[in-house]
């Protein structure tokens, strides 16, 4: 019994990482930690070339304090003028809007923590890589800058810029580049040079063992939470007769869920000897964390 359950467990976690594409946040960090990818997207996105990339560690989002949330980011780097801040959502999720103004108010923190004077600091990228239409207008992309509310015109030039992108927009609104790697983002159809490059770097990410069990825990974690998260959802619904009874469930099973199973993952991995790094990148924890974890298992 317990045989045949494991196979077709292993044989789920095999199909599942079959299907695994750019639009798994750990793999799209992965495959962006090549820097001619990574220049090409920013290039696609901002419609402009870029000078050479300089990659930020992950751990300097971790300088600015111990008290502070660590900043997911899948693709953080810099040029002699901008700092970019990249990330992959392919969950709808609606605190979007607000998660960018911390990303960057954190990031300008980083680099004040450097010495650097604020007059100094840099322009200041936040891009979103959404397979949903955050905004339901249709748009492949919207991109906010900081302008007077009397005169739309006057730009405050803080030098910070939000951008939003969907994969699901329906204008014509953007360059055909950009429109290839959204459509490859979306589809997993590679059709130019730059998306059939994209394609064999995640193919290989794919091929690579060390990141096979940490990508697909936490595919697998997310699966769990959400259905766990529903299920909660569904009797505390029934239950109370009330909308704001499912709601109520969906998060707290969402939150303890999610909470219990990174705690298992983080412990599966360091002892299976991964890095602390390597972890950080699986699970979206910051250091701070995940040694809390490890101080509570002792």
């Amino acid at each position: 019994m317990n045989k045949d359950r494991n196979r077709k467990e292993d044989r789920s976690i095999g199909d599942g990482w079959k299907k695994l594409s750019i639009r798994n946040h750990v793999i799209f960090g992965l495959v962006m930690r090549r820097p001619k990818l990574a220049k090409k997207c920013l290039e696609r996105i901002l419609g402009r070339t870029i000078r050479e990339l300089n990659y930020i560690e992950a751990e300097k989002t971790e300088e600015v304090s111990a008290a502070t949330r660590g900043i997911r980011v899948d693709i953080y780097c810099e040029d002699d003028e901008t700092l970019y801040n990249v990330e992959m959502q392919a969950f709808e999720v609606r605190d979007l809007p607000k998660r960018s103004r911390y990303y960057q108010d954190m990031m300008d923190m980083i680099l004040l923590q450097k010495g650097e004077p604020y007059r100094e600091l840099k322009q200041n990228i936040v891009i979103f890589i959404c397979t949903f239409d955050l905004f339901g207008i249709g748009r492949h992309i919207y991109t906010f800058e900081n302008r007077c509310i009397q005169d739309p015109e006057l730009r405050l030039d803080d030098g910070t810029t939000k951008i939003f992108l969907n994969t699901k927009g329906i204008l014509e609104d953007i360059p055909r580049p950009l429109k290839l790697l959204l459509d490859y983002i979306e589809t997993g159809k590679a059709e130019d040079a730059y998306t059939r490059e994209l394609d064999d770097a995640v193919a290989e990410v794919r091929n690579d063992d060390k990141w096979r069990e940490p990508i697909m825990t936490v595919e697998m974690m997310l699966e769990d939470c959400a259905y766990d998260a529903r299920e909660k959802g569904r009797e505390e619904g029934r239950a109370e007769g009330r909308e704001e009874g499912r709601a109520e469930g969906r998060e707290e099973g969402r939150a303890e869920g999610t909470a219990s199973e990174k705690k298992n993952t983080v412990l599966r991995m360091l002892a299976a000897g991964k890095e602390v790094e390597d972890i950080m990148l699986a699970t979206e924890l910051d250091r701070t964390e995940i040694d809390r974890l490890i101080r509570e298992a002792e």
